[in-house]
């Protein structure tokens, strides 16, 4: 007669049996195909419907077998995308998610970057393809909800490195990195600032465009909004030439004469104010600028060829720099 004892040890054997075989079942690759599989679990899916997913890939043997597995990590494992393969174990990717080894796609929205420029660095990142980035920034539903009262999202992409990962739509991170413009100009002393100027976020984002692409160096901003707040102050047109290519859309060709008497909603040098929006996405260099312009009574600037710029007060000053550095080039005011 078997005492109570020896039930125990049979039980505990036969557990440790059992557990034994799940693990050597559970560490033998379902297949020898190494094949890249992405499976995207997005936040909230319960663990059978990870599973039922994953066999429903030939990932793996049971679904029920790969729940048993998870309970090692307490059933946590991370949403996002995957990058899983035939003849990995259950085991393995039990573990590489519970550990959160998802794929991450870097954005990187350079200072100066247009909303074409970012559609092609989007598309570049396997982020969302070119063409459903374009239907997305000037979705005006879309636009309204993230709070835009634009016609398109350019100027509202704060330029910074982002990481992405496809638990969440490609929308709600689009609508982070607007955030993070919104949250600057959220600031007391931002605010007030445009208060005092007139300004609103769109004015201030356009005039901060048009310095971000006129200036290359930080020290020279202040100087070239000066210039900007100087012309708008004295009902002068702005007579900025990179919002006339924004305008005609041919970035890679130089102006021509017939460009700078074209009319579009950009074209500076056909009206008087400021265009109608952001000509790409500033930084806070260039944001600071159009608010704070520097204390000076500049009206013109031309580019040196180097990078840097000669200011003038006057027109007679100003030709005499233009002769000087572009020798009958376009030149910049």
């Amino acid at each position: 007669m078997r005492t109570g004892r020896d039930k125990k040890i049979i039980v505990a054997a036969l557990i440790i049996l059992l557990a034994t075989q799940t693990i050597i079942f559970a560490s033998i690759p379902r297949d020898a195909d190494n094949t890249i599989v992405n499976i995207v679990v997005k936040n909230g899916t319960s663990l059978y419907s990870i599973a039922d997913r994953l066999k429903g890939k030939d990932l793996i043997y049971s679904s029920n077998l790969f729940v048993l597995c998870s309970l090692f990590y307490r059933g946590k494992l991370l949403a996002g995308e995957y990058a899983l393969k035939k003849d990995m174990s259950t085991i393995e990717i039990v573990r590489k998610m519970a550990r959160g080894e998802r794929n991450i796609y870097t954005l990187k929205i350079v200072e100066g970057y247009n909303m074409f420029n970012v559609a092609d660095a989007v598309d570049r990142s396997h982020i969302m393809e070119n063409d459903a980035f374009f239907a997305l920034v000037k979705n005006q539903g879309y636009l309204r909800k993230i709070g835009i009262m634009s016609d398109s999202i350019e100027g509202y992409l704060a330029p910074d490195t982002y990481h992405y990962s496809k638990e969440i739509e490609a929308e709600d991170f689009i609508e982070k990195i607007v955030r993070r413009s919104f949250k600057f100009f959220a600031k007391e002393d931002i605010k007030k600032r445009m208060e005092e100027m007139g300004f609103d976020i769109h004015k201030t984002l356009t005039l901060a465009s048009m310095i971000e692409k006129e200036a290359r160096l930080k020290e020279e901003k202040p100087l070239i909004s000066a210039v900007f707040h100087n012309r708008l102050n004295k009902g002068m047109p702005l007579d900025c030439d990179p919002t006339v290519i924004y305008g005609t859309g041919m970035f890679n060709s130089p102006i021509s004469r017939s460009n700078l008497n074209t009319y579009t909603p950009y074209n500076t040098y056909t009206f008087k104010g400021l265009p109608k929006g952001p000509i790409c996405n500033p930084d806070k260099n260039s944001i600071t600028a159009a608010l704070y312009p520097a204390q000076v009574d500049y009206l013109y600037f031309v580019s040196k060829n180097d990078g840097t710029h000669v200011f003038s007060k006057d027109m007679k000053e100003h030709n005499r720099f233009v002769t000087m550095y572009q020798r009958g080039k376009n030149t910049k005011k």
